[in-house]
């Protein structure tokens, strides 16, 4: 027999702190008729602080839970918007950007099957404390406000390489050190990825530090001889451009939704 889901227990401990039993009495009482006055009240405090959750209003105004919960969906309609974790564009990346796209859709007509051959690859930064996860992100309103939160580097962390292309993965490879050097991505292409890289590929990577090591660079000239694409390589990546990459757009966040549910 499966054990109860963590919701029953939650329920089961909160009617035996309130009641004293862990019999539900609910339906037993009448539902309360919710006045203009609350929903002025609800009002008022979630457009002095849009961040606030929902059982943040409820104890402060001392209002029921469910109430608020009615009043924020059911009478004002207001959503719950995530934040969104952005990248600085600048002036010229604009231009460098359409470069790229320009010749990248002249070898896609040159050859068709020119993405299917492409292997996206890209490290990610994974915060012990979670704080990179979205979910536990709110903010109330009636339109969304667009609003972005700037990222931390100086909690513990660990840093992944993952390698995507048409016909499967490659990896995930975890580094051993927190932030990744040039030495420690350059024995990583050699022992891990490239091995399994079919052959005829052509390997993509951004414009990271550890990217631009001479020894890397070497290295990728003789493995994948004009085959390769990163910042001033046969075909060059423009800079901050993450959400070009499958891997970024949805790989990285799909992930990290499992990885933190937990910190939910």
């Amino acid at each position: 027999m499966d054990p109860p889901p963590r919701k029953s227990i939650y329920e089961w401990d909160k009617t035996l702190r309130e009641t004293g039993s862990l019999i539900s009495h609910a339906g037993k009482h009448p539902k309360q008729h919710v006045t203009e006055e609350t929903v002025d009240r609800v009002r008022e405090s979630f457009s002095r602080s849009p961040h606030k959750s929902i059982r943040q209003a409820s104890r402060e105004l001392g209002v029921p839970r469910s109430t608020v919960h009615d009043i924020v969906h059911k009478r004002l309609r207001l959503r719950a918007y995530k934040h969104q974790l952005l990248h600085h564009i600048k002036a010229d990346d604009h231009s460098k950007r359409t470069d790229f796209a320009v010749e990248v859709l002249s070898r896609i007509e040159e050859n068709d099957n020119y993405l299917d051959l492409v292997l996206f690859s890209d490290e990610s930064t994974f915060h012990m404390c979670g704080k990179v996860n979205r979910h536990n992100c709110r903010i109330w309103g009636s339109e969304n406000p667009h609003q972005v939160i700037e990222s931390e580097s100086d909690t513990p962390k660990l840093s992944v390489w993952l390698g995507l292309h048409k016909h499967g993965v490659i990896g995930p490879y975890f580094f051993m050190e927190a932030t990744v050097t040039g030495h420690s991505y350059l024995d990583m292409l050699e022992n891990f990825a490239v091995p399994q890289i079919p052959p005829g590929f052509i390997f993509q990577q951004d414009g990271a530090p550890p990217h631009f090591h001479r020894d890397v660079t070497t290295f990728l000239d003789e493995t994948f001889p004009g085959r390769w694409v990163r910042r001033g390589g046969p075909t060059a990546w423009p800079p901050r451009s993450p959400d070009l990459t499958p891997l970024d757009f949805f790989a990285w966040g799909f992930i990290k939704d499992i990885v933190y549910r937990g910190n939910v």
